[in-house]
């Protein structure tokens, strides 16, 4: 799509909320960002429901290998579904996903609560994953149609605030439901709030279908949007460092309880720090802002690994400074990406982004939780602005048109 329209971007009415109160007189704005919280806030909560239903049966290692193949089955087909509704609309796709979803859901349900064979409920988590209705992945195609080049920023800071929000009320929802109400309760919640996000959503204008005769490789075909890409699964590595070495410093320092309030704050951190620059997009000019907010995440990372030396308060002090530009750089990330998607093509894009979050997520994981067990959280930490500088250095020249 083209970013030709933001030339006149910042010649903006003054005002600290401004650029909201102009995103809010957007017609169907509440509408947008009422189904968008719906959209956002099951998928944070079926991680932690099918661990807590699997892991009431079976083991928790089962529990683990069953989201795993949920990952899978939802990283590896993500960019297909978006293809998908980028050719054939909406309401055409939306409602077969939803189908097999809700399908795969019962017989998972009904697979555990009787105990059935392991291998089953693996690939009934698989199914699940890849079946999974793209409802997240398109509202960003929704903000794409529904508003201009001017507040396309603005809306995807919005949109990543709401992310963080569903990513820290989705467990705890779905925490309670499995404790205080019954282990299968948070999948019955999942299955409405996504019925009726697809509901809502196959309604919406979404970004214009591209042609039949589109290249085969899709958005993978512009190098500067595999440059993007590239950046962005580097930085979700950077980002799934930080979260898996805190909990591990805070057991090896005897801190256990800091271990969720080292997530929560930076969580807080980058929800606030995401509306900020919401409100003052011109702060960082559009072109180099992705790799500016990678390198201050960066430092604010590298602050963090020196914090490491003193004691578990400090780090936890200095989590917000950490946190604060994780959601604007994935904001910055998810403008540029649809600025640089071909034509009809948004919501594919933004697929191929939600699958790196999967991979980028596994690897970090891993690569991580080794350095941390092996040389000590101070330095797995002092690793990570290395790679937000890749990343940065890997995004310099992947710029909207």
């Amino acid at each position: 799509m083209s970013a030709e329209p933001a030339v006149a971007t910042d010649a903006a009415p003054s005002g600290m909320f401004a650029r909201y109160r102009e995103l809010i007189a957007v017609p169907g704005f509440w509408r947008i960002a009422a189904v968008g919280m719906a959209a956002k806030l099951p998928a944070s909560m079926v991680p932690l429901s099918l661990l807590f239903l699997i892991g009431h049966h079976f083991s928790y290692g089962t529990a683990g290998l069953a989201l795993s193949a949920l990952a899978i089955g939802e990283g590896a087909t993500a960019p297909f579904r978006g293809r998908l509704v980028d050719r054939y609309s909406p309401r055409k796709v939306l409602p077969g996903c939803l189908a097999g979803y809700l399908a795969a859901f019962v017989l998972l349900v009904v697979e555990v609560s009787g105990r059935g064979p392991v291998v089953v409920i693996l690939v009934l988590a698989a199914a699940l994953g890849a079946s999974s209705p793209p409802v997240g992945i398109m509202m960003r195609s929704v903000w794409f149609t529904a508003v201009d080049a001017r507040a396309l920023p603005t809306a995807m800071a919005l949109d990543t605030a709401m992310t963080n929000i569903a990513l820290i009320t989705g467990p705890v929802l779905a925490s309670w439901l499995s404790v205080a109400v019954w282990p299968a309760a948070p999948c019955v919640v999942i299955a409405a709030l996504t019925t009726g996000a697809v509901s809502l959503l196959i309604v919406f204008p979404v970004a214009p279908r591209t042609a039949v005769s589109g290249h085969w490789l899709g958005p993978l075909a512009s190098a500067p949007l595999r440059r993007l890409l590239a950046a962005h699964g580097l930085f979700v590595v950077a980002i799934t460092g930080v979260d898996v070495v805190l909990p591990v410093y805070a057991q090896a320092q005897h801190a256990a309880a800091y271990a969720g309030l080292y997530l929560g704050v930076m969580s807080v951190g980058s929800i606030l720090g995401s509306l900020a620059l919401g409100a003052a997009p011109s702060l960082l000019p559009r072109g180099p802002r992705i790799s500016a907010l990678l390198c201050v995440f960066a430092a604010g990372v590298g602050v963090l690994a020196l914090a490491t030396g003193f004691s578990p308060l400090v780090v936890l002090l200095l989590c917000p400074v950490a946190g604060v530009v994780v959601g604007s750089t994935f904001a910055a990330l998810y403008t540029v990406a649809g600025d640089l998607a071909p034509r009809g093509r948004v919501t594919e894009t933004m697929a191929w982004l939600s699958s790196l979050n999967q991979a980028g997520g596994a690897v970090g994981a891993a690569l991580f939780a080794h350095l941390a067990v092996a040389r000590g959280s101070g330095t797995a930490l002092a690793v990570v602005p290395a790679v937000a500088v890749l990343a940065a250095v890997t995004g310099w020249s992947a710029r909207s048109r």
